[in-house]
């Protein structure tokens, strides 16, 4: 039988066995949670925004069009439609530079009852702007411009002059790609200055860049 003694020096062991193999999960635990506590998440990766700087240049080809500031000046006589080559001064500017070309070879009846063939041919040019702003993944853009649109040259001497502000949002799809929402107002001459259109315009673009 083991003495009083013994038993209290083997209670007081145990007891320090015990209290050392609570305390040293909680430790553990304390320790990883400091740990934890010091570590934080890296930071989200910044979008890139490779496309809009200075020498980069653009190409907007027309998705849709829903109405065209001098598209009732010309009468029957073809829309000459455009595109737009975007070359970037800034991050912030670019000069917009609006081209069109239209070739139409067509048959029809003339006075005398005879079929004959025809070429219409028309070309429009012209020059923008545009001042560019950037808010989260989008770009907006003013752009005031300037077109000269001769329809019909072969047969008509007609041409109209359009001045137009337009305002833009540009959604980037990849850094090289992007799609174009368009909305302008602008103010349309033509025969001889006698004929005054004012006019809205909407359309849809997208947006090929590179360097």
């Amino acid at each position: 039988m083991m003495s009083t003694p013994a038993r209290l020096v083997l209670l007081a062991t145990l007891t320090a066995a015990g209290a050392t193999v609570v305390a040293t999960p909680g430790a553990a635990h304390a320790q990883e949670i400091d740990m934890g506590a010091g570590t934080s998440p890296p930071p989200a990766a910044a979008p890139t925004d490779d496309a809009y700087h200075k020498g980069t240049l653009g190409l907007a080809l027309p998705i849709t069009l829903l109405s065209n500031v001098a598209g009732s000046l010309t009468g029957t006589v073809e829309r000459v439609p455009t595109v737009d080559v975007v070359y970037f001064l800034s991050d912030k500017a670019a000069v917009d530079l609006i081209v069109g070309l239209n070739f139409h070879r067509k048959q029809g009846v003339n006075a005398a009852g005879m079929t004959v063939d025809t070429n219409l041919f028309g070309f429009a040019a012209g020059a923008g702007y545009r001042m560019y702003t950037t808010k989260a993944s989008l770009r907006s853009y003013l752009e005031p411009a300037a077109v000269l649109s001769w329809p019909d040259t072969a047969t008509s001497s007609t041409f109209s002059l359009s001045a137009s502000v337009a305002f833009g949002v540009v959604r980037p799809v990849t850094p090289w790609f992007a799609v174009t929402g368009q909305i302008a107002g602008g103010v349309a001459f033509a025969n001889s200055f006698k004929d005054i259109q004012l006019a809205t315009s909407a359309g849809l673009a997208a947006n090929l860049y590179w360097r």
